[in-house]
């Protein structure tokens, strides 16, 4: 029996409190039965306009909805490997989009169906694992890791959602499924500003709440790896979240879990602008709202800029 370096990432992005007197960083716990079942992608029926045009950083809390123009085609590819304890062999199928020139994409590996535990390792080779993250997890939903690298033809890089912040490693391309997608989030710290992006079009920009100065926002680049409608969208987490892959670098447990950061709203709307937060980022009800209306998918790459 090898050893292996377990992080059971079994749940992440629990609940925030208020940046103001409790915790607003979710600690990785199990949210148990709360699942949401996302819409289909459009915008809600009360928004009526349709721009890409970037507001100035100084403008209040706005929403942009442009028409969606990008389109996407898919190509496959087939694979076999034998999961091990098993007899015979699995087949499983990777898949990569490809989409215009120019359009801002990111490769996504999603954990294959036939994978319960997924394998992480420093470098592309058999050997030691370095990590284990259960799938599906860290919730309800299929294993999702943001690809660094899909050039090597039988291993992947991956970002991990493990401490500290900025960990990649290399997970078995026979083990996961890879996809393309072209939305992304863009935290601009020093703005105060929040803009999501479907390829190179402004699908909404808004003003946001982020880290005190002993409880900053990370930098980095990070995914979303869960999304939440809130049962009581009168508490300080507002009326959702979209949990990431960033953690504090200076909070340690927090009610029993790991401090992970997360998107979500807000219900102290007047503090949006300030730098209060102990870690997540908070925008408006009606932003987070249109986001999950929008349908994001998991593994969409969260940039946050100083």
């Amino acid at each position: 029996m090898r050893r292996t370096g377990i992080c059971l990432v079994v749940t992440i992005c629990a609940l925030l409190a208020s940046c103001g007197g409790g915790e607003d960083l979710p600690a990785m716990r199990n949210l148990g039965s709360t699942t949401t079942t996302l819409p289909s992608r459009g915008a809600p029926a009360s928004v009526t306009t349709s721009t890409t045009t970037m507001p100035p950083a100084s403008s209040s809390t706005t929403t942009i909805i442009p028409e969606a123009t990008t389109t996407t085609s898919t190509t496959s590819t087939s694979t076999s490997t034998t999961v091990p304890g098993t007899a015979g062999t699995t087949s499983t199928t990777s898949t990569t989009s490809t989409v215009p020139e120019g359009v801002p994409t990111a490769q996504v590996a999603t954990a294959a169906s036939h994978v319960v535990l997924l394998e992480a390792f420093r470098e592309p080779a058999e050997g030691e694992s370095w990590w284990l993250f259960p799938n599906p997890g860290p919730f309800d939903g299929p294993r999702v890791l943001l690809a660094a690298d899909v050039t090597n033809p039988d291993w992947v890089q991956v970002h991990l959602p493990v401490r500290p912040n900025g960990r990649t490693g290399w997970v078995r391309r026979s083990d996961v499924v890879l996809s393309t997608v072209t939305t992304r989030i863009v935290v601009e710290l020093g703005k105060r500003r929040v803009t999501v992006y479907d390829g190179s079009e402004v699908l909404v920009t808004a003003e946001a709440t982020i880290g005190a100065p002993e409880t900053p926002t990370p930098t980095g680049t990070f995914y979303v790896n869960q999304v939440q409608m809130e049962v009581d969208p009168g508490t300080e987490r507002g009326t959702g979240l979209f949990g990431t892959s960033a953690f504090s670098e200076v909070l340690d447990i927090i009610d029993g879990g790991e401090p992970a950061v997360a998107l979500h709203g807000t219900n102290q709307p007047e503090l949006l602008g300030d730098a209060v937060s102990r870690g997540c980022i908070r925008v408006a009800d009606e932003v987070i709202e249109l986001l999950i209306n929008l349908a994001l998918p998991l593994g969409t790459p969260v940039e946050i800029l100083a």
